[in-house]
């Protein structure tokens, strides 16, 4: 397979518009694919044209080595793009298009490095596992099915080829995603007291919850990861200016290391409202979203020590723009990493 016929498959998996799921036609064209080069695929069809992929070479036998992206890329706003983002776009050194970057440019490179070995005839001491999925980008729907599937129960390792500059990242934050309710009564703005304002209540509950879990979050640091932090990412309440709301939500982004669990941050969070409801008038309601935990990988394995000897000529040769020079100060005064930078030759430590 030559460069072109590389990049003609990076071509077709843009031009699928995976940006609100809808994966299953690219596994289709990906199971074709495949067959062409006497590789058997399964696609397990989730509904509503979403679908994951499954694909295997070797011998059968352990060890398994899974590697692994998704099919879907995050929202497009077609009005703000300068070119068509479902059509692969070469423009001065760089390629533009949905999910060239996050990441149909990361499963293209996986599906070649199958097909690679397989036309080959590399022979393999173990198990080469392609698993694609639905929905990271929104709910996890295709993750969350495979691991119902007992999909990785086999596998000894995982290589996720998300984009990250040529940087090995080993460690990745865990995530609980909240959504917060406050059901109130409305009333008339000019009698307040008739009334109980959920947003007005929301929004305290809401700084309750986020000064006692960035405190602890400050006492519970980690070292490769940092400590766990907390957004809230949207917002809804009201209806007119005139009326007390008796409805709010908000969604909670939080991001975990294992020093403040996943089971600690949701406890407290709980211990807050709890707390808020026995004081208040109203009803404060959780309901948990996301739950993945922490993921700290060992720097000093060989498959981590091979990635970084094959990325770190092409790292040393990447050009960063200055609006990316700028944001990578920013990020190494904040995060304590700068992405966009080309002069330490190590493992990125966390995500």
């Amino acid at each position: 397979m030559n460069k072109e016929e590389k990049l003609v498959i990076l071509e077709k998996l843009v031009s699928f518009n995976t940006s609100e799921g809808n994966e299953l036609a690219e596994a289709q064209y990906l199971q074709d694919l495949l067959l062409e080069h006497g590789i058997e695929s399964e696609i397990e069809n989730l509904g509503n044209h979403e679908a994951n992929l499954i694909a295997e070479i070797g011998n059968g036998q352990k060890p398994v080595f899974t590697i692994s992206g998704h099919l879907d890329t995050v929202a497009v706003d077609v009005d703000k793009w300068d070119t068509d983002p479902f059509t692969l776009v070469r423009k001065d050194g760089q390629m533009y298009g949905s999910g060239v970057t996050d990441m149909k440019g990361g499963t293209a490179a996986l599906v070649i490095a199958m097909i690679t070995l397989k036309d080959a005839e590399f022979p393999l001491n173990g198990t080469l596992r392609l698993v694609l999925t639905a929905g990271e980008e929104s709910n996890m729907h295709g993750s969350h099915q495979l691991y119902a599937d007992g999909a990785m129960n086999d596998s000894d390792t995982l290589l996720i080829a998300e984009p990250t500059g040529y940087r090995t990242v080993y460690a990745n934050k865990g995530e609980v995603d909240f959504k917060i309710t406050a059901q109130g009564k409305a009333a008339h703005s000019s009698r307040p007291n008739f009334g109980i304002n959920a947003i007005q209540n929301l929004m305290d509950v809401l700084e309750l919850i986020k000064t006692k879990v960035e405190a602890r979050a400050e006492q519970n640091q980690d070292d490769v990861l940092g400590k766990t932090t907390f957004t809230v990412d949207i917002f809804k309440g009201g209806i007119q200016i005139n009326a007390i709301p008796a409805n709010a939500e908000a969604e909670i982004n939080t991001r975990i290391v294992p020093e403040y669990s996943n089971d600690e941050v949701m406890a407290d969070v709980k211990a807050v409202v709890d707390e808020f409801n026995q004081t208040h008038a109203g009803e404060i309601e959780i309901e948990i979203l996301m739950n993945i935990p922490p993921v700290i990988g060992n720097p000093e394995s060989k498959l981590i020590k091979d990635i970084i000897k094959i990325a770190t000529p092409y790292m040393k040769n990447t050009e960063y723009t200055p609006s990316e020079k700028q944001q990578g100060k920013e990020m190494q005064a904040k995060q304590g990493f700068n992405p966009f930078s080309n002069d330490k030759f190590d493992v990125l430590s966390g995500a």
